[in-house]
């Protein structure tokens, strides 16, 4: 009697098991992360139709549909769920095998996945970019925004986001970290506003200014500034907000909005745009930039390599030359 039609696709199932590779189980823990291929495309720099073409395969060798429609969502099947723990022990397996070795971009294959949040200065993830791409024909690097759609704590749990770079003044406690720079908070605001001569603004007075705010997504009350005056009970005129830091600049050029950000940040605009720069008052203290990056890939050489790039990065890439008032 011929085995059962179950037990004779056992091993086939097996065969197909045994033909993922790490780069397939990467990509099933980033699609079980994000429950979006529109999001895991961006993400890691490829097509949707090839997403969803891998994902079909994931599929079949899995014999479930791992992420299925609930309304407008994407959400994990049963069996996805309990593949979650499975593929963190895997991603941390990998990070201690790269660890015991060295890391050479020029030979390596690695696309590295890394959150950011865009108050950064403008040029400074241009220049990551380009030191990653350049070290070697096969390093992709792939840079999304910290946004509110994003479980970045369940990535960096599940190794499908290698660093974080960021300004939040509280970071997750149980994640390394390493200060990148700090810098000091500045007033940017068009040439000709009624303060722009000002030696420092004086507190009493910014409460009165109508600012100007970057919304993307969380609440804007939530950021280093507001975070700072709700310290000791203030709160500032929030009149305008945009969606992303680069338009703030643009958004002060015809009116007496006032932007508060770092000075690295305002300075490359400063240079570029009839913009001017004001000390913020002495109560906000500069602004604290790190990376983050969890304990599993602390050791591993490719993520230390990554890390150094970024330190350079950022110790190459100083304040450009804008006089301050006075």
């Amino acid at each position: 009697m011929s085995p059962p039609t179950r037990t004779a696709r056992a091993p086939a199932m097996h065969d197909e098991l045994q033909s993922l590779s790490l780069a397939d189980l990467r990509l099933l823990s980033l699609l079980l992360a994000e429950r979006s291929i529109t999001r895991v495309a961006e993400a890691s720099g490829q097509a949707q139709p090839a997403v969803s073409r891998k994902l079909q395969r994931l599929r079949d060798v899995l014999a479930d549909p791992l992420l299925v429609r609930s309304g407008a969502r994407m959400v994990p099947t049963e069996r996805a769920q309990t593949l979650r723990e499975p593929l963190r022990e895997i991603m941390a397996q990998a990070a201690r095998l790269e660890a015991g070795g060295s890391f050479d971009p020029a030979r390596a294959e690695r696309a590295f996945h890394i959150v950011c949040s865009d108050c950064l200065p403008p040029d400074f993830l241009p220049g990551i970019v380009a030191r990653l791409a350049g070290a070697g024909p096969r390093i992709a690097a792939h840079i999304r925004p910290a946004d509110a759609a994003f479980d970045l704590a369940q990535a960096l749990d599940e190794g499908s986001v290698d660093l974080v770079i960021n300004n939040d003044p509280r970071p997750r406690e149980d994640l390394r970290m390493a200060v990148l720079f700090t810098d000091e908070v500045v007033c940017l605001m068009r040439r000709g506003h009624p303060l722009a001569q000002e030696r420092r603004i004086p507190l009493a007075r910014y409460l009165r200014m109508r600012h100007l705010a970057p919304h993307t997504g969380a609440q804007p009350r939530t950021g280093p500034i507001d975070g700072e005056l709700a310290k000791t009970g203030y709160q500032r005129q929030i009149v305008a907000t945009v969606p992303e830091f680069n338009l703030a600049p643009y958004a002060l050029l015809d009116s007496d909005l006032v932007f508060t950000t770092a000075r690295r940040f305002a300075a490359h605009y400063a240079a570029r745009l009839p913009l001017v720069m004001a000390p913020a008052p002495a109560e906000l203290p500069p602004m604290r930039f790190y990376q983050l990056w969890h304990e599993r890939s602390h050791a591993s050489a490719a993520s230390r390599w990554l890390r150094a790039q970024v330190q350079a990065q950022a110790q190459a890439g100083g304040p450009q030359q804008v006089s301050l008032p006075g």
